[in-house]
């Protein structure tokens, strides 16, 4: 089959933004700009047809996919390689008589169309985005006759990302889920841990009230619960918690889910295998930040072969479920009475008889009670005296906002229809189409996130959820549309 000059440009985003951030540079327009422009200069200008493969892409990518007409072609899901979709593309127009191609890939799937597209006499130049992670199988192709292979580095100046350092709030949560309190005199070594850490540059206790000045709160309750002769009594008392403003939350759930994939890959994951959710269409900045920032806290090592795994055993449900465990269960029971909190004593009981997270461990008594120890020192809930005894309240916590907006978008949605029980797939639905056009989303990323929602709210009797049937039923909490606190 003959072959003209028309040229056509395919690029596999995805896997060309994994292998740049996996080498710890920025992904950003300037380089769909430079595939533009180098493409075009390849083809001698008769660069006709463009596009661009990807789950997902950041406003900026597409503003300069748009200046330049490259159609944007999104597939479902990672699991679904843009390989086979560029594939098609590319033998339609190999079909029409296009005989220039660009191909952006570093992913050996696209062997196949190599070979296809060579003998038939195309002029093919692949553009790949790290050399180090090229497979022997795809090293070899580009050796073929006729084939032009060029690294991203060779058309564009990769970035690396400012400096942008969340270890500092990563380091004091972290003493929050061992259950170390912020305030007060020196406890736990807390300032010799974060000057481990890399988060303090020494161990001089001045430095750690400065770091708690910079992004922490002072928080003051005049019925807080100290003990005295006969019981409990209310004192004003000064509580010291990170201060979660909105940048902050943002790299925690980055943190959080980050961690909940590698806890669940032993094996450990490469960052470009981590970008997803969050990180899906980030320009690598936030994964960077995150991954240092875990690695300095030692909750993540990398290997030799670059991939990251957790060091510990109990990140399985990250930093967040376990305080929304708690503020739901204490909130749900708080408005099942109709008080404002309930007596300390029986909340491990409370939450004991649903557990936390899943598994056989779920209701063991050392992650129950560390559940709610994590919730007190991370402000989640809050001690205080009623009658001589002490009681535990839900706060105003930015931490479990999330589960609170989750919820009562849920129960607007579906508690008119209970007592009937409703699909849990119609659900799982509503929550995915609820969450496509929104920038952060209030269900979760994925589908292991909107399992979690489900599963947090139906251990603390908000809704049930079993044999794949899910019931919302008429709640004071979901009446009131808010928290006691």
């Amino acid at each position: 089959m003959p072959v003209g000059n028309t040229g056509v440009l395919l690029v596999d985003w995805d896997n060309l933004a994994g292998a740049v951030i996996g080498r710890g540079h920025l992904v950003e327009r300037g380089i769909v700009d430079a595939l533009w422009s180098d493409a075009t200069t390849r083809c001698g200008g008769h660069l006709q047809y463009k596009h661009m493969a990807a789950v997902r892409f950041d406003g900026s990518i597409t503003t300069a996919m748009t200046e330049h007409l490259i159609d944007a072609e999104v597939v479902v899901s990672l699991k679904e390689q843009a390989d086979i979709h560029l594939t098609v593309l590319a033998m339609d127009y190999l079909h029409q008589g296009c005989g220039q191609f660009v191909l952006v890939t570093g992913d050996q799937d696209f062997i196949p169309l190599i070979r296809r597209l060579l003998r038939d006499g195309c002029r093919v130049t692949v553009v790949y985005g790290d050399p180090d992670r090229l497979s022997p199988q795809f090293r070899s192709i580009l050796t073929l006759p006729g084939l032009d292979s060029i690294c991203i580095d060779d058309i564009y100046s990769l970035r690396q990302p400012p400096a942008a350092d969340c270890k500092a709030l990563l380091g004091l949560v972290e003493l929050q889920r061992r259950g170390v309190i912020l305030g007060g005199r020196e406890q736990a070594e807390r300032t010799a841990t974060l000057a481990q850490w890399g988060v303090l540059p020494d161990e001089d206790e001045l430095r750690y009230w400065a770091l708690i000045e910079s992004i922490g709160q002072k928080v003051t309750r005049t019925d807080a619960a100290v003990r005295a002769k006969d019981g409990f009594l209310p004192r004003p008392m000064t509580r010291v918690y990170v201060d979660l403003n909105a940048g902050r939350f943002t790299d925690l759930v980055a943190v959080d889910y980050a961690v909940r994939r590698l806890a669940a890959r032993p094996k450990g994951l490469t960052a470009t295998q981590l970008r997803s959710g969050p990180f899906q269409s980030d320009d690598g900045s936030r994964l960077l930040r995150v991954l240092d920032a875990l690695t300095a806290v030692r909750l993540v090592r990398r290997g030799a072969d670059d991939t990251y795994s957790v060091t510990t055993d109990d990140l399985a449900l990250g930093y967040l479920e376990p305080l929304w465990r708690v503020h739901a269960a204490l909130t749900m029971e708080s408005f099942r009475q109709q008080r404002r909190s309930i007596p300390y004593r029986k909340l491990s009981g409370l939450i004991g008889a649903g557990g936390v997270g899943q598994g056989p461990n779920r209701r063991a008594a050392g992650a129950v009670s560390q559940a709610i120890r994590y919730a007190a020192t991370a402000g989640v809930i809050d001690a205080v005296a009623v009658d001589g005894d002490r009681h535990a309240i839900a706060t105003d916590s930015a931490f479990v906002r999330p589960i609170e907006n989750a919820y009562h978008e849920l129960y607007r949605a579906f508690a008119d229809r209970g007592p009937s029980p409703v699909p849990e797939n119609e659900i799982l639905e509503f929550m995915t189409v609820r969450d496509r056009t929104r920038a952060e989303p209030v269900f979760g990323y994925d589908s292991r996130d909107r399992h979690r929602v489900l599963r947090v709210l139906a251990q603390s009797r908000a809704l049930t959820w079993r044999d794949e049937k899910v019931t919302v039923p008429r709640t004071r909490w979901g009446d009131a549309g808010s928290s006691f606190a």
